[in-house]
């Protein structure tokens, strides 16, 4: 059976059809993008190097190929890094809609070649105006699923605002073609990847009591779909189509945003109109910070994420680490470090439109002296140690994408529904899954948690309030100029994913893909384990015998990355962990066989 003579959403199962799928984004008119495509053979190590690719005239490295090659196509065509950026994201939500899309926000980092200036845009979800600080108290205890599942989980979106906002500041392509790669897709179908697959199945018994959602992935024999088969979103693409030929507004004060409170509001949601209608980005300054020869640019309040990274790094530059090797005495440092960032994390952060955050002092390398002088070479400490304040649930999910382009561009975009499939509130009108960014916020501020800590005020619930986030877009520079564009997802483990991959590169001078792929740690102060992806890694023993609890746990983290090469070229690499590959606009560089370094 042909790919265009099957019916319905499910068009059909052949793989063979993924042709049909680059057919799209030739619809364009444009050229594919190169991509490196090699097989990997049998072997005991595993074969990355499908996920890395070289180029010299720009890069996009997105968590799927298909949105890395919708991005490429774009500076294929003569657009700069946002206009990729913009086009990928479009793409990566229609693609793993369980993690990212137009029900969603996120942030986005965009540094200009010619004035050095990065521009911070927050399109992160706010809170109802009818949001309250107690929201989500039942016979005053919080329930968590309240804010996990239905219509009260759902902030008001930002996604559709912020890619607009990316592209009406930096874009150089006519908005029309940005959207029409995800539009096209939408329409012809693509193949179902490993990884929503999977995450189908993980969530099948939660989706019976979805069925609308469910039908959306549902195949004319009424089972999930799986891995290979076609999926048609003839639902998104009257979204799509709307966003390219009218724009936003739609989103705002349109069809759509009729369409989408009508939706939340039948879930038990409180989002109105009126909340759409006074949504905005922010334009928000970077917060920096040095190591060395490194400037490090990130996401200032409301994400956690740039706080912590800078904080780390100024407890780790008195350690002299680009003397040691990748052992225990070194990791012991490090995690020691982000267990400090963690705990002012909790303390600390919020939305700084509303509270009071001390970014200055956290991010001074003063306080990151003090905190030094705390830590111990050959021991960890006792949880009071460090902080005293509960963090926030912070739960797993989001898609981010790095682009640099040929003059020197560089972007990093976060973006997310939160949860897995977010609140499973779907339009089915407009095919947009909604957020459940409200579990981000602390639902029981002022009260213990189970470690006996109390709630933070600052990430409380509040009208038009943007929840405390994880995402952590970061750019790099070497000696002032370009180096590296990364970020990540997985909740809190965006942070230290982010966080080792740059400590990897940065001191310890680690191939990219060797950063990205390499056994995963985690570890955020509460609780007090030290997650490893695998059992037997050779540098366990010196951890547990510093006071280090160990608990091997499957890495939800995923980092998307592009590197400065010393040749001035640049790799990028999709974490293997979500089958992301990243793509070029122009043949790039043959990729020599790569074998991860043993740890």
């Amino acid at each position: 059976m042909d790919c265009q003579q099957a019916r319905g959403w499910i068009m059909t199962r052949r793989k063979d059809c993924f042709s049909s799928v680059t057919i799209a984004l030739l619809l364009c008119g444009l050229s594919l993008p190169a991509v490196a495509q090699e097989s990997a053979p049998a072997a005991e190590t595993p074969d990355y190097s499908q996920h890395r690719v070289r180029s010299s005239a720009g890069l996009v490295a997105a968590d799927h190929q298909l949105a890395s090659e919708a991005g490429a196509a774009m500076l294929a065509a003569g657009g700069n890094a946002a206009d990729a950026g913009a086009a990928a994201m479009l793409a990566v939500g229609l693609t793993n809609p369980f993690a990212s899309g137009l029900g969603g926000g996120g942030f986005c980092l965009y540094r200009e070649a010619d004035t050095g200036e990065t521009t911070v845009i927050d399109y992160r979800e706010r809170a109802p105006g009818a949001a309250h600080r107690d929201m989500y108290l039942v016979d005053g205890e919080a329930d968590p699923q309240l804010a996990r599942h239905g219509g009260l989980a759902v902030g008001v979106p930002g996604e559709a605002a912020g890619i607009w906002s990316l592209h009406g500041r930096f874009g150089q392509l006519d908005w029309e073609r940005i959207v029409d790669p995800a539009l096209n897709l939408a329409r012809e179908g693509f193949p179902v990847g490993a990884t929503l697959a999977r995450h189908l199945q993980t969530l099948a018994p939660t989706l019976e009591e979805w069925p609308e959602l469910k039908a959306v992935f549902t195949r004319e024999d009424g089972e999930l779909v799986e891995e290979g088969d076609i999926l048609v979103r003839e639902d998104l693409a009257r979204a799509l189509e709307l966003l390219r030929d009218e724009g936003v507004k739609p989103f705002y004060t349109g069809a759509i945003a009729e369409a989408s409170v009508e939706a939340v509001q039948q879930a038990g949601g409180i989002l109105t109109l009126d909340d759409l209608k006074r949504y905005q980005v922010a334009i928000r300054e970077p917060v920096t910070g040095t190591y060395n020869d490194f400037e490090i640019i990130s996401m200032p309040p409301p994400s956690s994420g740039g706080v912590a990274l800078i904080e780390a790094f100024n407890i780790l530059e008195g350690f002299e680490l680009e003397s040691q090797a990748w052992d225990a005495p070194a990791i012991h440092l490090i995690v020691e470090a982000l267990k400090h960032a963690f705990a002012d994390r909790a303390a600390h952060l919020g939305d700084s439109d509303f509270v009071d955050v001390p970014v200055e002092r956290l991010i001074s390398k003063e306080y990151a002296a003090q905190l030094r002088e705390t830590i111990e070479f050959n021991s960890t400490k006792p949880i009071d140690a460090y902080g005293s304040t509960a963090p926030s649930d912070d739960p797993p999910g989001t898609s981010h994408l790095s682009v640099v382009d040929a003059a020197g561009n560089m972007l990093a975009c976060t973006t997310t529904i939160n949860t897995r499939f977010g609140s499973l509130v779907y339009d089915p009108d407009f095919g947009l899954i909604f957020n459940n960014e409200m579990a981000d916020f602390n639902i029981a501020p002022g009260q213990p948690n189970l470690y006996g800590l109390m709630g933070n005020e600052q990430n409380a619930v509040a009208p038009d309030k943007r929840p405390l986030s994880s995402m952590s877009p970061t750019l790099v520079l070497k000696e002032g100029e370009p180096f590296m564009s990364l970020g990540g997802s997985g909740g809190p483990t965006i942070i230290t994913g982010t966080y080792f991959t740059m400590v990897a590169t940065m001191i310890f001078g680690r191939d990219l893909l060797d950063a990205v792929s390499g056994p995963r740690m985690h570890h955020q102060w509460l609780p007090e384990q030290l997650f490893v992806e695998f059992d037997n890694l050779p540098f366990a023993p010196g951890l547990v015998e510093r006071g280090h609890q160990l608990q091997t746990r499957r890495a939800y983290n995923a980092v998307q990355a592009i590197m400065r090469q010393p040749d001035g070229s640049w790799t990028a690499v999709s974490d293997p962990r979500k089958g992301g590959i990243p793509a070029a606009p122009a043949p790039s560089e043959s990729t020599e066989d790569h074998q991860p370094q043993a740890e």
